[in-house]
């Protein structure tokens, strides 16, 4: 098929624009084109694949990601590493996608429950407790199943010492007692920012360090369902944060219970002291 010198030129404008941009509107001139013009769609898609790239349009946007392989522009760890300074060494770049992967098992349910994430968001905190609990819940499994960490691949006893000992749980700016993740640096939550930097970078979360909370943006959602849920590691993975989360609150409920028997244990010997303090 041959292609018209103006789609050609309009196809290669929204390419580049798309590597700018990363997602753009359909409200965009490019777009509308890129959905109306078959000519420079496949213009945008031929020079996608060439670079090792996918293009898809969703009912609001068009995407251009890297593919996980062969991409002339993937994101290496080195690459990585040069752009965003938090991630010095591997053991922080694996903490960082661990982190991820938790925020994105907490917000990747059913439409009405992403909808309450989108509205609310999750708190600096929780995310920092859903962490802590995973990691500390592996490093019990570990110990149990010494095959767990190589058989999921997770260079686990590096990032469990990184989050728990390394970072502090916070730490307060000097300015208004304000916890300050963009400045301070060595504690969790800081860290926690620094993790989700990517996310924020390509517009797919809205990184809100003032009420320090992370919200989802329909834009990752879009991600999600047209790429992620076809990813076998993905799912897996997801699958095992949220069993691990399960099993916690399990382990909680009967620390509960265990708790409220020995408080009624404890009532019921105060109350057979008075009663024999009575008697006497």
């Amino acid at each position: 098929m041959s292609i018209s010198l103006e789609s050609i030129q309009k196809g290669s404008a929204l390419f580049f624009n798309l590597m700018k941009e990363k997602i753009i509107p359909l409200e965009d001139t490019g777009a509308q084109e890129f959905l109306n013009n078959p000519e420079i769609r496949e213009v945008v898609k031929t020079m996608a694949a060439e670079a090792g790239m996918t293009v898809f349009n969703t009912r609001e946007n068009i995407h251009l990601v890297t593919n996980s392989y062969g991409s002339i522009f993937a994101s290496s760890y080195t690459q990585m590493k040069e752009k965003y300074n938090g991630l010095k060494r591997k053991k922080y770049f694996y903490l960082a996608n661990i982190i991820i992967c938790v925020f994105l098992a907490e917000v990747d349910k059913e439409s009405h429950v992403r909808v309450r994430w989108e509205e609310e968001g999750v708190s600096y905190a929780k995310l920092e407790d859903l962490v802590t609990n995973t990691l500390n819940s592996w490093k019990k499994r570990q110990e149990e199943e010494e095959t767990f960490s190589e058989e999921w691949g997770i260079a686990l006893e590096e990032i469990e010492k990184l989050w728990n000992t390394t970072f502090s749980p916070f730490k307060v700016s000097n300015v208004n007692d304000q916890i300050n993740v963009t400045q301070t640096t060595g504690n969790r939550y800081s860290f926690i920012y620094t993790a989700l930097k990517p996310l924020a970078d390509q517009k797919l979360i809205i990184n809100n360090t003032s009420e320090l909370k992370i919200i989802p943006k329909n834009e990752l959602y879009e991600r999600l369902d047209r790429i992620y849920h076809n990813k076998e590691r993905y799912r897996e993975f997801i699958s095992l944060i949220e069993k691990t989360r399960e099993e916690k609150k399990k382990e909680d409920i009967e620390e509960e219970r265990k708790k409220g028997t020995r408080g009624k244990g404890e009532i019921m010997e105060s109350r057979g002291e008075m009663e024999d303090a009575e008697v006497n």
